[in-house]
């Protein structure tokens, strides 16, 4: 009885010497220093930009000079065209009742010039056989002169009516396709509304937003696998054609008018070369293909 007594105490000492002792060594770990980590290591990491599809060159954008309603719609997004392609016809009519009396103004005025022509050269005949005197004939000379000036100031203000005319009718100014016709026969377009209608280069281009630390790694003629920002699946590749000379900054700022980050950029430019249907302003992640993606793509 004694002995299972001792051996019980036995056990109950070495469980509470077990049990101090772990707490010991918890506590020596938990106030040891962590050694500092490793900084991560730029060159080692895939270089990933962020930019936006565009058309090659940029997009141009269309819009009215005066705010006008639409009346025709030539084109839809997605089609061709050339330079010169009507794309919108705007409201003209008032437009066109002005041409018509610039041009029956300036016809009347030929017809007067005409006249007036007629009556200097009769007159020149009498002033010839002596029947009139020299100052009717330079009466005549001035009247004729000053009709040209009109018949003139005529013809530009029927040249200022076609031209008027002429920008009621919105057409391309170059060749590429529709990517944006974002207007309605009846609605009423304002020069406010120039990013309705969109065209462009049929070849598209990445405009990339490359951070500072990256710069160094990229240079022209790099390959670059382009996906999109969202979902991350592959829409293509393209080569980098230009890095612009010119450093911009980006503030990133909270509610807290204090906190703010700012990032240092520059700009590249990558042409697509494989693409898919990517459309214009979709955001992408651009990963430039390593030394060793190429010597195996080249195999």
């Amino acid at each position: 009885m004694r002995a299972t007594k001792l051996i019980f105490i036995l056990i109950v000492v070495l469980v509470a010497l077990f049990g101090l002792n772990y707490i010991r060594l918890s506590l020596q770990q938990a106030s040891t220093v962590a050694p500092p980590g490793q900084a991560p290591s730029v060159e080692s990491a895939p270089v990933r930009v962020y930019g936006l599809v565009e058309p090659m060159g940029r997009e141009i954008y269309v819009g009215p000079l005066q705010s006008k309603r639409v009346t025709a719609v030539k084109v839809t997004e997605g089609d061709q065209i050339a330079t010169n392609d009507v794309l919108v016809q705007l409201d003209d009519d008032v437009e066109q009742n002005s041409l018509q009396v610039a041009k029956a103004n300036h016809q009347v005025e030929i017809a007067r010039l005409a006249l007036l022509k007629d009556d200097l050269r009769r007159k020149r005949e009498m002033y010839a056989g002596k029947s009139i005197s020299e100052f009717e004939v330079n009466q005549s000379e001035l009247s004729v002169k000053l009709q040209k000036e009109v018949v003139n100031t005529a013809f530009a203000a029927l040249e200022l009516e076609k031209s008027r005319l002429a920008q009621l009718t919105l057409r391309s100014p170059a060749d590429g396709v529709v990517y944006k016709m974002d207007v309605r026969v009846g609605e009423l377009i304002t020069p406010n509304d120039y990013s309705r209608i969109v065209i462009g280069d049929n070849q598209k281009q990445v405009r990339l937003f490359v951070e500072a630390f990256w710069r160094d790694r990229l240079a022209v003629n790099d390959k670059f696998t382009i996906r999109d920002g969202t979902t991350k699946e592959t829409v293509g590749t393209g080569t980098l054609v230009s890095l612009l000379p010119y450093m911009g900054e980006r503030d990133f700022r909270t509610e807290d008018s204090l906190e703010r980050t700012d990032i240092k950029y520059q700009q590249a430019i990558v042409a697509l070369e494989t693409v898919t249907d990517v459309p214009v302003g979709l955001f992408v992640q651009a990963e430039l293909v390593s030394d060793l993606d190429r010597d195996l793509s080249s195999r």
